[in-house]
Order: C-alpha cells, then structure tokens, then sequence
C-alpha cells in the first residue's frame, strides 16, 4: 500500500531523518508521536499535497497525487458551506464521483450503497435533518460516510476523535470497529486518544526525535505523549 524509501517530509525544512517504511493493503496503522514530529505531514504527503523533501513515496505503486481517487481523508478541521436545509445524507449523495470514472451507478443504486453507509456508522437517526444542526460527533460520522462514498483503498484521519465528548467519541470508534469488520481498507489515523483505539489497529508508526519506526505494540512509544501534530 505504502513504501518510502530514504524519505524526508518538511515544509521549508525537514522535520523528519531519512526513514524507510513498509506498510502492506488493508492494514489499520496508528500515528503516533510528539507536536511537530511529522505526522500530520505524513498524510499531506501521501495526498500529494507537500512535496518531498528527498526520498521517494509510492501509494499503491504510484507517486503522491496520482491515485487521489483511491483514497479519502478526513482532516482535523475543515470549514464547509452547505445550503441551511442540505441534510447529512445529501451531503453524503453529492460526494459520489463515480460518474467521471464511468461507473454506472443509477440514482436508485447510489441511494442504497448511501444508505448501507449511513447505516454503517450508526447515523440513521439525524441523516435527514440540516447538516449544519447537528452536533460535532454527528457530523464527523456523517464525513466519515462520505469519505466511503467513492469506495476508497485507504482512508486517512487525522485527529478524529479532538473535541468529542466521551458518548460521540464512543460512537466513532464504535463506527470505525464495523468499517474494519465489514469493508478491506486501509486506514492511518493520528490521534491523541491513541490508546483508546489501539486494540483494534494492527500496528504503529511512531514519529520520533531518533526516526521514524514502525511498531506492532503500542509498548514501543509509551514514553510519548499522545498528542496530534
């Protein structure tokens, strides 16, 4: 799915050593690591939207930005702009781009995969009322809906548990247990509440000041704080 080779990420300087890493399909991966270790940077990266600082990246046997369509992002914040009246399920319908890869998805078909992942991640009960009323945990399990709309090979979350309180972040992750039940995909997600999550991710990659690591216990960072970039 991933490969980096002798890779530095930064802005205008590195943040990060060389590193080398491997990360297989459908795997789920945690991002752990210190404020301004390159977490964050890592997965603009793999959107293609930072370029390297040396090294090389490929995401599923490409270069950074050249197979965006396989993968979805759901970033700390976002702003959106919607209609007062645009509800959390036309959202998720209005996302859909099968059409420019040629897919062949009638409005009756599109509204049935909609509505198998409205209910995947337990958004049934407010997906038809104004998106901009519902709370912050209803909206992010709405986005995390929307990011599945397009069937991606990965999905990126950076902090998506920040600023949910104990009930909706419960709710998300109860979310993300079915999507790793139910779909092959593959997910790095940064998150501050890394050991709340941990049991149902496969292994890690810590951001340290020594570089950049790949873990298969949570054990190997403990010294860190959890904190996002």
């Amino acid at each position: 799915m991933i490969e980096c080779r002798d890779l530095v990420l930064g802005y205008d300087k590195a943040v990060t050593k060389p590193f080398n890493l491997t990360i297989k399909d459908n795997q789920w991966i945690g991002i752990i690591g210190k404020n301004g270790a390159g977490k964050s940077t890592f997965l603009k990266s793999i959107l293609g939207n930072l370029s390297l600082k040396a090294g090389q990246l490929q995401v599923f046997g490409k270069l950074p930005g050249n197979n965006n369509t396989c993968i979805s992002y759901i970033p700390q914040e976002r702003e959106i702009n919607l209609a007062d009246k645009m509800s959390g399920m036309s959202l998720v319908m209005n996302s859909y781009r099968g059409w420019k890869l040629g897919l062949p998805w009638s409005g009756r078909s599109l509204q049935r995969r909609v509505n198998e992942l409205i209910d995947l991640v337990g958004a049934n009960e407010y997906a038809h009322r104004p998106f901009m009323s519902l709370s912050g945990g209803q909206k992010k399990r709405i986005y995390l809906a929307q990011a599945l709309v397009n069937q991606p090979q990965l999905l990126l979350l950076d902090e998506p548990l920040a600023d949910l309180d104990p009930h909706a972040k419960q709710h998300f992750i109860e979310a993300l247990q079915k999507i790793h039940s139910h779909r092959e995909l593959g997910l790095l997600i940064i998150s501050h509440d890394m050991h709340e999550i941990a049991c149902h991710l496969d292994a890690f990659v810590h951001f340290s000041s020594t570089g950049v690591h790949y873990c298969e216990t949570i054990e190997c960072v403990k010294e860190d704080t959890y904190v996002g970039v």
